[in-house]
């Protein structure tokens, strides 16, 4: 019989165990359902980055039927409401599914403490919806501030309180305040007027961070205009104020703009759900064994968020990181495909944590890394760099290429404003039209040089032996040279008004001496490939069709100049220009803006492909 087997909650840990189960079970009779209350997967580690409008929303959203396109792994969309452990069903408004094993991946939603109006008037950043509500109301903020006459009410709509010293709230702190002066200069406003104040209860932020590597993450924070308050409690949000208590002093600020990210508890159907064994003050976090199973119902799993689990050696639970969400996929996979094929559980979870880090707007990052005994705290640079390396992996891991290709597209080319931590010069800020003239000039110059070649006979005449050595023997002395490896020289020549640079090569010589002038008709028979090459690269470029591939081509065909006759000076410029039209020469005023996406949209729709992900959007 069929075994069942319902994966609940498509975050970073249900993603990667329904992945993995799928691939452990193939071949096995059993069946795989994932289930969500969205269409797709939310990058939660990214939404500050959407939030202060650094990134597209669509950068950090990847659909569920993407990810598991060409796999036997079902993807539902609904919103389960109850579950009733002991006859193994989940339940939505209109739907039961049964199950034989559950993996309970559900995550977790904001916590508020109790805190009057919290929940009522603060923003919270815990979701997709979440990042692009907020986006729209800082802006909207801005927006109003400037059309504002009365002083106090601007200085109202400026002022942003973020509650909260963890990961959401000092990285949503560092976001903003990297944005406001971009949004001063947008909408004309006083920079001076905006006021982002981030508040904590306990006596430092980032308590994951050692307290030196804190302290850096705070200075960079003043450095950026945010008030850091510490030791404050917030006791009441209204409409429009935040009422908090230090140092036994009350204070009430008029703000449009309180943004929560101060803790967070189990979400709603894992909180109802008391007779599968709720860890004591887990806030909502499932109680595990070691092998990641409920205490009370051996064949439910739990993973992710969800689960508290104190591992041997330990004193406090498993963080909600994704890294457990990483580390307990595997586990938790192979203990199910264990029981399926008849075994106990073999894999007990022992996870090793590596770190944590903290971004502060695009260009600035803290972390505290290494291996479990022993860990290091790197420079900003190194740790903004591990930030995007290990976000890469987990995306090779999810969506492969597709996905890869659009993160380092949204995080490093699309950039504007020079938000990242490599700065602006990989940005695509200006715009590519500008190419179109130097795209046609080489068309031109290329059908040119076919036609001469042609005219001069090189379809019927050998010409290229008298054409090498003449202008080997024209360019000596050498004005500069050294050697590049054993069998390699470069060399620099002049000759009157002429300069070459010549890149030689042994393999390059035997090549011409053994292939291309062996005889006669291998020397036409090159001749031949050349003037053809030529043609179609210029009119590929004239056309704006395959420009990538033309561009391509011009530097391969300078690099073989250079690799034979030298490269003279006066086409130094073309190896260059062939770089300039590689990525974007083609994407305006050419046959490449009508051609290349429907030929991605048929790439796309190869099942292959699809499951490979061998595409970018």
């Amino acid at each position: 019989m069929s075994k069942k087997i319902v994966v609940l909650g498509a975050g970073y840990a249900g993603i990667l165990i329904a992945k993995k189960l799928e691939k452990k079970l193939k071949g096995k009779d059993a069946t795989i359902t994932l289930i969500d209350k969205n269409p797709y997967h939310t990058m939660l580690t990214e939404l500050h980055e959407v939030a202060a409008w650094r990134v597209d929303e669509s950068s950090i959203r990847m659909d569920l039927k993407k990810i598991f396109a060409g796999r036997n792994v079902a993807v539902v969309q609904d919103n389960i409401t109850s579950a009733d452990y002991d006859n193994n069903t989940i339940s939505s408004e209109g739907t039961t599914y049964p199950y034989d094993y559950l993996v309970m991946a559900t995550g977790s939603k904001p916590t508020f403490f109790g805190v009057e109006g919290a929940k009522e008037n603060s923003l919270t950043l815990w979701s997709y919806t979440d990042a692009v509500r907020l986006r729209d109301h800082i802006e909207n903020m801005f927006i109003q501030a400037y059309r504002e006459t009365d002083p106090e009410i601007k200085k109202s709509m400026l002022t942003f309180y973020i509650v909260g010293g963890g990961f959401t709230g000092v990285e949503m702190a560092g976001e903003l305040a990297e944005y406001a002066p971009l949004a001063c200069k947008k909408f004309e406003i006083d920079p001076g007027l905006v006021r982002i104040v981030n508040v904590d209860v306990l006596p430092r932020l980032m308590p994951f961070l050692p307290e030196k590597t804190a302290e850096k993450a705070v200075k960079r924070l003043e450095k950026m205009g945010v008030s850091v308050s510490l030791g404050t409690n917030v006791v009441r949000i209204g409409k429009n104020e935040i009422e908090v208590s230090k140092d036994g002093q009350t204070i009430v600020e008029s703000t449009h703009t309180v943004i929560w990210g101060a803790g967070t508890e189990g979400s709603g159907v894992v909180m109802q759900s008391e007779t599968l064994g709720l860890g004591k003050n887990s806030r909502g976090r499932v109680q595990t064994d070691s092998y990641l199973r409920s205490l009370t119902h051996p064949n439910v799993y739990v993973g992710g968020d969800n689960m508290f689990y104190i591992p041997e050696g330990e004193k406090v639970p498993v963080p909600q990181m994704v890294e457990n969400c990483e580390a307990c996929a595997p586990v938790i996979a192979s203990n199910i495909v264990d029981e399926i094929n008849g075994n106990p559980p073999q894999n007990k979870y022992k996870p090793k944590f590596h770190g944590a880090m903290v971004c502060i707007g695009g260009r600035y990052g803290q972390s505290y890394v290494g291996t479990h005994e022993k860990k290091f705290s790197p420079p900003s640079f190194i740790s903004m760099f591990a930030k995007h390396f290990i976000n890469i992996i987990y995306f090779f891991q999810v969506a492969g290429w597709n996905k890869v290709f659009s993160y380092i597209k949204n995080e490093f080319f699309n950039i504007r404003n020079q938000r990242s931590f490599v700065g602006g010069h990989f940005s695509n800020r200006t715009p590519v039209f500008f190419l179109v003239p130097l795209r046609l000039f080489m068309g031109i110059y290329f059908i040119y040089y076919a036609y001469r070649r042609y005219a001069l006979g090189w379809l019927s005449e050998s010409r290229l032996r008298d054409s090498f050595y003449n202008v080997a023997e024209q360019f000596r002395p050498a004005v500069f040279e050294f050697e590049l490896w054993d069998q390699i020289r470069f060399s620099v020549f002049v000759a009157g008004d002429y300069m070459h640079m010549w890149l030689q090569s042994t393999p390059m010589l035997w090549f011409l001496e053994g292939w291309v002038f062996a005889s006669s008709g291998s020397e036409i028979f090159f001749q031949t490939l050349i003037v053809l090459f030529e043609l179609f690269v210029g009119l590929a470029l004239l056309a704006g069709l395959f420009t990538t591939l033309a561009g391509l081509g011009v530097m391969f065909f300078s690099l073989m100049i250079m690799l034979t006759t030298g490269l003279p000076f006066g086409l130094w410029w073309l190896p260059f220009a062939g770089l300039a039209q590689v990525f974007t020469g083609g994407k305006v005023l050419s046959f490449d803006y009508y051609v290349m996406p429907w030929l991605a949209k048929k790439w796309r729709n190869i099942n292959f492909m699809r499951k490979w992900y061998l595409y970018h959007d």
